[in-house]
C-alpha cells in the first residue's frame, strides 16, 4: 500500500511538472511570460544540465536522448487499423541529474482534434541495476510503471509488472544519434504474445534528412516471433520481434 501512495504522490507531481513546463515549451506556451515570472520557479529548480555524478555509465542509458526530437506516429487498433500523426518528444534532465524527464506530444491533427501531452520520469536504481520509469497521462487519468534497462548498445526494453497475465513493453530500438524507433506492445497471456500498439520514428531536431529510418514499403507489423536480421541487397532488413524495418540510403 506505501509503494501505491508514493507512485500516485509521484504521478500527481509529475502531472503538475508537465502542466507547469507547458508554459516554457512550444506547446500552449505563455510568451509574455519573463524569467523572473514566479510560475516559472518550479521549471527553473527542476532542470539540470547535466547527469549526477554518481550514475556512472548508466548515465548514458537515456542521457543520449536529451533534447528535442520530431515523430511521426502510427497507432494499431485491435482490429489492425492504423492511425497517424505527428509530434515531437523533449528530454532532459531533471532533480540535480538523478532523473531525465520526458514531454511526449501529439499535435492536432484529424486524429487528434487537440494537442496530447504526457510526460515519464525515469531513474536508476542502483540496487536492482534497473531504470525505473513512471508514465502519467493527464487526459486519460491513467499512471504506468515499468522497469528495465539497456539490452546492447543500440536497444533499452522497459516492461511493466505482470498483472493476472496483461504486461506492457516499451522498447527503444535502432538507438543512433541522429534517430530511432519506440514501440509500446501489450501481452494478455503473460508475455507469450504480444500485439502492436504503437510504433513511433523520431529523429532529432536539426539533423540532415538521411538520418531516418522506415517501415518496408508495403509490409505491416507482424505478431511476435523472435529476433531475425536478414540481409537484402545494399539495405538490411531487420525483423525485431516481427517488426521489419529498412535502414534509409
Amino acid at each position: 500500500m506505501k509503494k501505491r501512495s508514493a507512485v500516485w504522490m509521484l504521478a500527481v507531481f509529475l502531472a503538475w511538472t508537465s502542466l507547469s513546463i507547458t508554459d516554457a515549451a512550444p506547446v500552449g506556451r505563455d510568451t509574455t511570460a519573463s524569467a523572473t515570472d514566479p510560475r516559472l520557479d518550479m521549471v527553473a529548480a527542476l532542470q539540470a544540465m547535466s547527469p549526477h555524478p554518481s550514475l556512472g555509465d548508466q548515465a548514458k542509458v537515456f542521457g543520449r536522448f536529451v533534447g528535442t526530437w520530431d515523430g511521426e506516429y502510427t497507432e494499431y487498433s485491435k482490429e489492425g487499423e492504423e492511425t497517424r500523426s505527428s509530434g515531437e518528444w523533449i528530454f532532459g534532465w531533471v532533480m540535480d541529474g538523478r532523473a531525465v524527464q520526458d514531454l511526449f506530444i501529439i499535435h492536432p491533427s484529424a486524429a487528434h482534434n487537440d494537442a496530447y501531452m504526457g510526460t515519464t520520469l525515469r531513474y536508476f536504481d542502483p540496487k536492482s541495476g534497473t531504470w525505473s520509469v513512471i508514465f502519467i497521462d493527464p487526459e486519460n487519468d491513467a499512471v504506468e510503471t515499468l522497469t528495465g534497462g539497456a539490452v546492447g548498445d543500440d536497444r533499452i526494453v522497459l516492461l511493466s509488472p505482470n498483472a493476472d497475465g496483461k504486461q506492457r513493453r516499451w522498447s527503444f530500438l535502432e538507438i543512433r544519434p541522429d534517430s530511432w524507433v519506440f514501440r509500446d506492445e501489450v501481452s494478455l497471456d503473460g508475455g507469450k504474445t504480444w500485439r502492436l500498439r504503437e510504433e513511433d520514428q523520431m529523429k532529432r531536431r536539426g539533423a540532415p534528412a538521411s538520418a531516418r529510418w522506415h517501415l518496408t514499403a508495403g509490409r505491416r507489423p507482424a505478431p511476435m516471433s523472435g529476433g531475425l536480421v536478414a540481409s537484402t541487397g545494399t539495405s538490411t532488413t531487420r525483423t525485431l520481434e516481427g517488426s521489419p524495418w529498412i535502414a534509409a540510403p
